[in-house]
């Protein structure tokens, strides 16, 4: 039974929601997957999956609380039992129920006379329900508007979240639920064929809903998800379009661009764009691209928007490439040379056909551009590009003055340092690497060092990755043995606790016990029991040392409930282990 898993407290809590009736719209959406909604302070949305034997899978719940499962997760288990998906191992036995007919038994039982009348009478009572069954057959019926009908439903959604104009946290989340099931409907029609409705509904629902991520806090991105799913059904439905729709959602992205809107608040309008470049492909009208595009760029430049402004440009290069409209690409290159992507251009040409000089002027030019506009990533890859050409023209030099950059300069790169290594001889390699050591430690030591106060940690994170390419581990456990911070010390543990186990048993006994004292939420109890684990697992002759600190623990901190579960779980497991 699941009850005898979960932690007392939260058990109780969600025992208490289910008694009171909190869990709202139970039902099994495929087989083994259950979802429900769940009022408390706010509304939330529980998922959880139950196996065939009945047993708990994976859950999920969008409430707030950050630990491991929720009272709401366990008030839907309740209910979930009740309809006897979960194997009821402690539970009472009662007087068996008669069997419930299956959905699909139902309605097979019921004639088409009493499922009209049905329907009839509970549009009356429902006009979502009603809305939605219109908009299902919408195909039966010439005269229906979909787009209207979409709108309606979308803007009736808006109001139902909304509150003095605005969609916080937890209501935005909702939102998003519902705006995505209604989209489910366009899902529909593509899988029917129905491309023409399909298009209808979702360029209504993209016109409708991405002015409400203006207006709402969407912290937890479930707007602008539900915004590209709008846009990647329309991609997929303009794939499949005849010509004359696919004029029609041309001429419909071509308007909705002219609005910063699709472009302020994430990658819509560049996705858009996208798919607009590719309807003006398949319909021969590139020119018509051509002229949004510049528009677009002026009208970028004008507002300093730099990177709208290459993307219009690089996307320009693209059409007219794939229009084999050669000479305008060339053009437009010269152009826009000072563009880093026009650049790369040039400068794969001038390598393919081996003008290494040519290639090399340009790539010294970007990496000044790219200093004076702050911009480490494509001086990076100029560099990289540089080292490129080294390695053709066989530059030994170049090749190592790169290769060392890239290897210790930035963050540790061990491909680049075997590479830098690969440029010696062994003999000559150990007194290039003493060198380079000797030159860190100078470093860090000197009068004008910055780094003075966290000398001893600067010094593991450059040295501590060359000791161990070059197996130097006992001088590695020097400058290990000097740390203070359990998680630094244990991104070292793989390369230590084999050869120096009492040491590093020294090391954490310490900082557990200062671990354990400064923790105060589940989270941080169940990383320190994952620690504990991880070296009672690789260091054997620590354990008894474990064991004492974990019944020392359980004394002290015996007023911390989540940190006696997290420690009886890690004793069970074990307990497990050893039998």
């Amino acid at each position: 039974s699941f009850e005898k898993q979960i932690n007392s407290t939260i058990l109780q809590r969600g025992k208490v929601y289910y008694q009171k009736g909190q869990v709202e719209s139970l039902g099994e959406t495929e087989d083994g997957v259950w979802v429900a909604v769940v009022a408390g302070s706010d509304d939330y949305f529980v998922e959880i999956e139950i196996s065939k034997k009945g047993s708990v899978g994976d859950y999920g719940c969008d409430c707030p609380y950050d630990g491991d499962l929720c009272k709401h997760v366990v008030a839907v288990l309740y209910a979930i039992r009740d309809e006897k998906a979960i194997a009821p191992e402690d539970v009472p036995k009662t007087t068996k129920k008669k069997t419930k007919l299956s959905f699909q038994k139902l309605l097979d039982n019921i004639s088409s006379d009493e499922l009209k009348a049905f329907i009839v009478q509970y549009s009356k009572k429902d006009s979502s329900f009603k809305s939605d069954l219109e908009l299902f057959f919408a195909e039966k019926d010439e005269n229906f508007d979909i787009e209207k009908q979409i709108k309606d439903q979308i803007r009736k959604a808006i109001k139902t979240y909304s509150k003095h104009e605005f969609i916080d946290y937890g209501s935005s989340g909702k939102l998003a639920r519902e705006l995505q099931k209604i989209l489910m409907q366009g899902q529909y029609y593509l899988s029917k064929n129905n491309i023409l409705n399909g298009s209808l509904l979702c360029m209504a629902y993209i016109q409708e809903v991405m002015p409400v991520i203006t207006y709402a806090d969407d912290s937890n991105g479930s707007i602008g998800d539900a915004i590209d799913s709008g846009i990647s059904l329309l991609t997929d439905i303009a794939v499949q379009s005849p010509v004359d729709l696919k004029e029609k959602i041309a001429v419909y992205l071509n308007k909705e661009l002219q609005q910063d809107l699709y472009f302020d608040y994430g990658d819509f309008g560049y996705d858009m764009t996208d798919l607009y470049a590719q309807l003006c492909l398949d319909l021969s009208k590139i020119d018509d691209f051509l002229h949004f595009a510049d528009v677009a760029i002026h009208k970028a430049r004008l507002d300093r928007y730099d990177y709208r402004s290459s993307f219009f440009i690089q996307i320009k290069a693209s059409i007219l490439q794939k229009g084999n409209r050669t000479e305008e690409v060339q053009q437009l290159i010269e152009q826009q040379i000072h563009l880093p992507q026009m650049r790369k251009v040039q400068v794969e040409k001038a390598i393919e056909n081996e003008r290494f000089e040519e290639a090399k002027e340009l790539l010294v030019e970007g990496i000044r551009l790219a200093e004076e506009a702050q911009h480490p990533r494509v001086i990076r890859d100029w560099e990289e590009t540089l080292l490129h050409i080294a390695v053709l023209q066989n530059d030994i030099p170049m090749v190592r003055s790169f290769t060392e950059k890239f290897a210790i300069g930035y963050s540790f790169s061990s491909h680049y340092y075997n590479q830098w290594k690969n440029t010696y001889t062994s003999e000559e390699w150990r007194s290039v690497i003493n060198d380079k050591i000797n030159s860190i430690r100078a470093k860090s030591t000197g009068e004008k060092s910055s780094y003075s106060k966290h000398q001893d940690y600067w010094l593991l994170n450059e040295i501590g990755p060359i000791y161990i390419e070059e197996n130097m581990f006992d001088q590695l456990l020097a400058l290990v043995q000097r740390q203070t911070d359990l998680e630094t010390i244990l991104n070292y543990h793989e390369h230590l606790y084999k050869l120096h186990p009492a040491e590093l048993m020294k090391l954490y006994s310490s900082l557990l016990d200062q671990h354990a004292e400064s923790a105060n939420k589940r989270n941080a109890y169940q990383r320190l029991m994952d620690i504990v684990f991880v070296i009672f697992k690789d260091i054997p002759s620590g354990r008894e040392t474990l064991l004492a600190q974990m019944l020392h623990w359980k004394m002290i901190y015996r007023h911390r409930p989540a940190m006696m579960d997290e420690l009886t779980n890690i004793l069970d497991k074990i307990n497990a282990q050893g039998e």
